[in-house]
């Protein structure tokens, strides 16, 4: 019986006042933009080596945040793989598209690379507390050190950057979108960051 409240509150959130809403599953990805040209900055290699979740956001269920301390799991709306995973790869197409990383290469690559970048997701839900304005939040640490002989050396980049986006409407697809364009600009803010430091290292 509480699983079944559970379920109906999740519902009632996400649908609002809408009518003839369906109870159906479905499953998300986030968005991957396309691969750029080739870049001039071939000499430097760059691994996205870890990417973490706060445990309260692991689940693969949407969660709707509703009081200051009180969340809801939707089991009708879900990442089609574990958001750790779906994060990672739109971050990393992210960096390849953007063109200021350099050569962006794959989680086990045999490739040395000569930068780590590191991100954990810290914010991660639809937020609900104020019903009239629903939005779609989330909040990446993002840290990149360069690497020597496989050890960690110099800090070049470490940002948190949180961002909220409206919802155009109460419904899982629009709060999938939300977090697209969380990402998106999260993403052109770490961009732009890693330029500008990277053009004061070579200075």
């Amino acid at each position: 019986m509480r699983h079944l409240i559970l379920v109906s509150l999740a519902a009632a959130l996400i649908t609002g006042c809408e009518t003839g809403a369906s109870w159906k599953r479905q499953s998300f990805a986030f968005s991957l933009p396309a691969d750029p040209p080739t870049t001039n900055a071939c000499d430097r290699i760059v691994a996205l080596n870890h990417v973490s979740i706060s445990p309260t956001f692991q689940s693969r269920s949407f969660t709707y945040r509703t009081g200051e301390n009180s969340y809801e799991k939707d089991p009708y709306a879900s990442f089609l793989v574990p958001p750790e995973r779906a994060l990672a790869e739109s971050i990393r197409a992210s960096m390849r598209a953007s063109g200021v990383f350099g050569r962006v290469v794959e989680t086990g690559s045999g490739i040395p690379p000569s930068m780590i970048l590191e991100a954990s997701i810290n914010e991660l839900y639809g937020d609900f507390r104020q019903a009239s304005r629903p939005t779609g939040t989330m909040g990446i640490h993002i840290i990149c050190y360069e690497v020597q002989d496989g050890e960690p050396r110099r800090i070049v980049l470490d940002k948190y950057c949180l961002q909220e986006t409206p919802l155009a409407r109460k419904t899982p697809t629009a709060l999938m979108a939300a977090w697209d364009e969380d990402l998106r600009e999260i993403m052109n803010q770490i961009n732009s960051e890693y330029e500008k430091s990277s053009s004061i290292r070579h200075q």
